[in-house]
């Protein structure tokens, strides 16, 4: 009878360690499979972010080399400015907090090349000065340090 009972102590902790176990195996499965979801769904929104800020350069990226004039640059960049500035905020969170600093300052450099002090204007001066070899090469290393910030 002891041999009986010892089976049937047996057989119920077996089945209950077995049934505790498949409790445990399918809540980390479910947590994991939280991770993997809020994952892409991050990992999704950052290329999405990632078009769009590109896409807010990309207009300005195209017709700068088409453009002799200076009064005709600037008018450019300016009518550009505002879907640049949309797209550099909506990129904003996806910057690392070490990076911050130096991402704003990109962009000040890029569209405020000449600062006053006090006096919060757009001047895009620098990009009108000098010959169409110097002018591109300044706009596209300010440009690119920019979205350098997209591949990080």
């Amino acid at each position: 009878m002891n041999e009986f009972i010892d089976f049937v102590y047996f057989i119920f902790g077996t089945t209950v360690g077995g049934v505790l176990g498949y409790l445990f195996k399918t809540q980390i499965d479910h947590r994991l499979g939280i991770v993997r979801i809020n994952e892409a769904a991050r990992l999704s929104n950052l290329h999405k972010a990632k078009g769009e800020f590109w896409a807010g350069f990309a207009p300005a990226i195209a017709k700068f080399p088409l453009l002799r004039d200076s009064e005709a640059i600037d008018a450019m960049l300016k009518e550009e400015l505002i879907p640049q500035a949309v797209a550099i905020e909506k990129f904003r969170p996806f910057i690392v907090s070490s990076k911050k600093n130096a991402y704003q300052e990109a962009w000040e450099n890029y569209h405020q090349s000449h600062k006053r002090e006090g006096v919060s204007s757009v001047y895009f001066l620098d990009y009108a000065i000098g010959d169409e070899n110097e002018r591109f090469s300044l706009f596209n290393s300010r440009i690119n340090k920019i979205l350098k910030f997209a591949d990080e």
